[in-house]
């Protein structure tokens, strides 16, 4: 099983990088629209933003490193 989802990974892990990519910009969108409408940060909370960040830099990071270890 874990073999299987490393090959996966390595060939189609654009695709989850994407996925938290864009997961991160809809956050950031949704913080924005809540400041505008509102005029205030209070009531909006970024536990979903920085988790979803620290998710897509740890991918992007991993990424960049296996790239560059290939060449």
């Amino acid at each position: 099983m874990g073999e299987q989802l490393a090959v996966w990974y390595k060939d189609q892990g654009e695709y989850l990088l994407g996925a938290l990519f864009g997961l991160v910009t809809l956050d950031l969108f949704m913080f924005i629209a809540h400041c505008i409408t509102e005029r205030t940060t209070d009531g909006y909370g970024l536990t979903t933003f920085i988790i979803s960040l620290s998710f897509f830099m740890v991918a992007y990071f991993e990424r960049m490193y296996s790239n560059q270890e290939a060449h």
